[in-house]
């Protein structure tokens, strides 16, 4: 895997050889691991040098402190799932609301089923994540692709301000299909919740 500038933007210091990329990788891996098995209380730098195997002066090069580790896992999910909705939004051209909608909320609840266990325990802690720049920059990123797509169809907008109806809706759409995938309803399956919110967005912009 090559150094990618977005996927180690939190990083004390960016690898450059192969070599020092896998450390980063097998770190935040590591990360990963901790949480998922042991829940976030119990990660500590120490702990997760030693799940990593690597020294706990090389951890220090790249990360300073636990919440570095945090912000770096969080940037793994939250990149990756960011790039799949950026391209499905940006090659939509002159699809419907409703259209994209189901798209965007089916990758995004298929994302989490693939990655559950650990996507849960962030997501159990989403509050205390939320203030770290990566939550932040996913935001504005799928914010910002989600008006690229509907100015290339505002003349059939409902909406006055569509800034703010965008910033609605994502925060909207994130609370409703995080309380889905963590805590689902018997009665609701995955499609249903996906066809609720399409009904919801879509008469909300028309």
């Amino acid at each position: 895997m090559l150094p990618d500038s977005s996927r180690y933007a939190s990083l004390r210091k960016v690898p450059r050889q192969p070599r020092a990329v896998r450390t980063v990788e097998r770190i935040i891996s590591a990360t990963g691991t901790l949480l998922q098995r042991d829940g976030l209380a119990q990660i500590t730098t120490n702990r997760v040098a030693e799940e990593a195997n690597v020294n706990i002066a090389s951890l220090y090069q790249y990360f300073p402190d636990k919440q570095a580790l945090l912000s770096a896992l969080l940037q793994r999910y939250r990149l990756d799932l960011a790039r799949v909705l950026n391209d499905m939004l940006d090659s939509l051209g002159e699809a419907s609301v409703e259209d994209s909608t189901r798209l965007w909320a089916q990758a995004a609840i298929g994302h989490y089923r693939q990655h559950s266990g650990l996507l849960g325990e962030l997501l159990k802690h989403q509050n205390m994540l939320a203030d770290l720049p990566e939550a932040r920059d996913f935001e504005h990123h799928l914010m910002e692709a989600m008006r690229r797509f509907l100015m290339r169809q505002r003349s059939r907008l409902q909406v006055s301000d569509l800034d703010r109806a965008i910033f609605v809706i994502f925060h909207a759409c994130t609370a409703i299909l995080a309380r889905h995938v963590m805590d689902p309803a018997p009665y609701y399956s995955d499609e249903d919740v996906v066809e609720e919110l399409t009904c919801l967005i879509a008469r909300y912009l028309y």
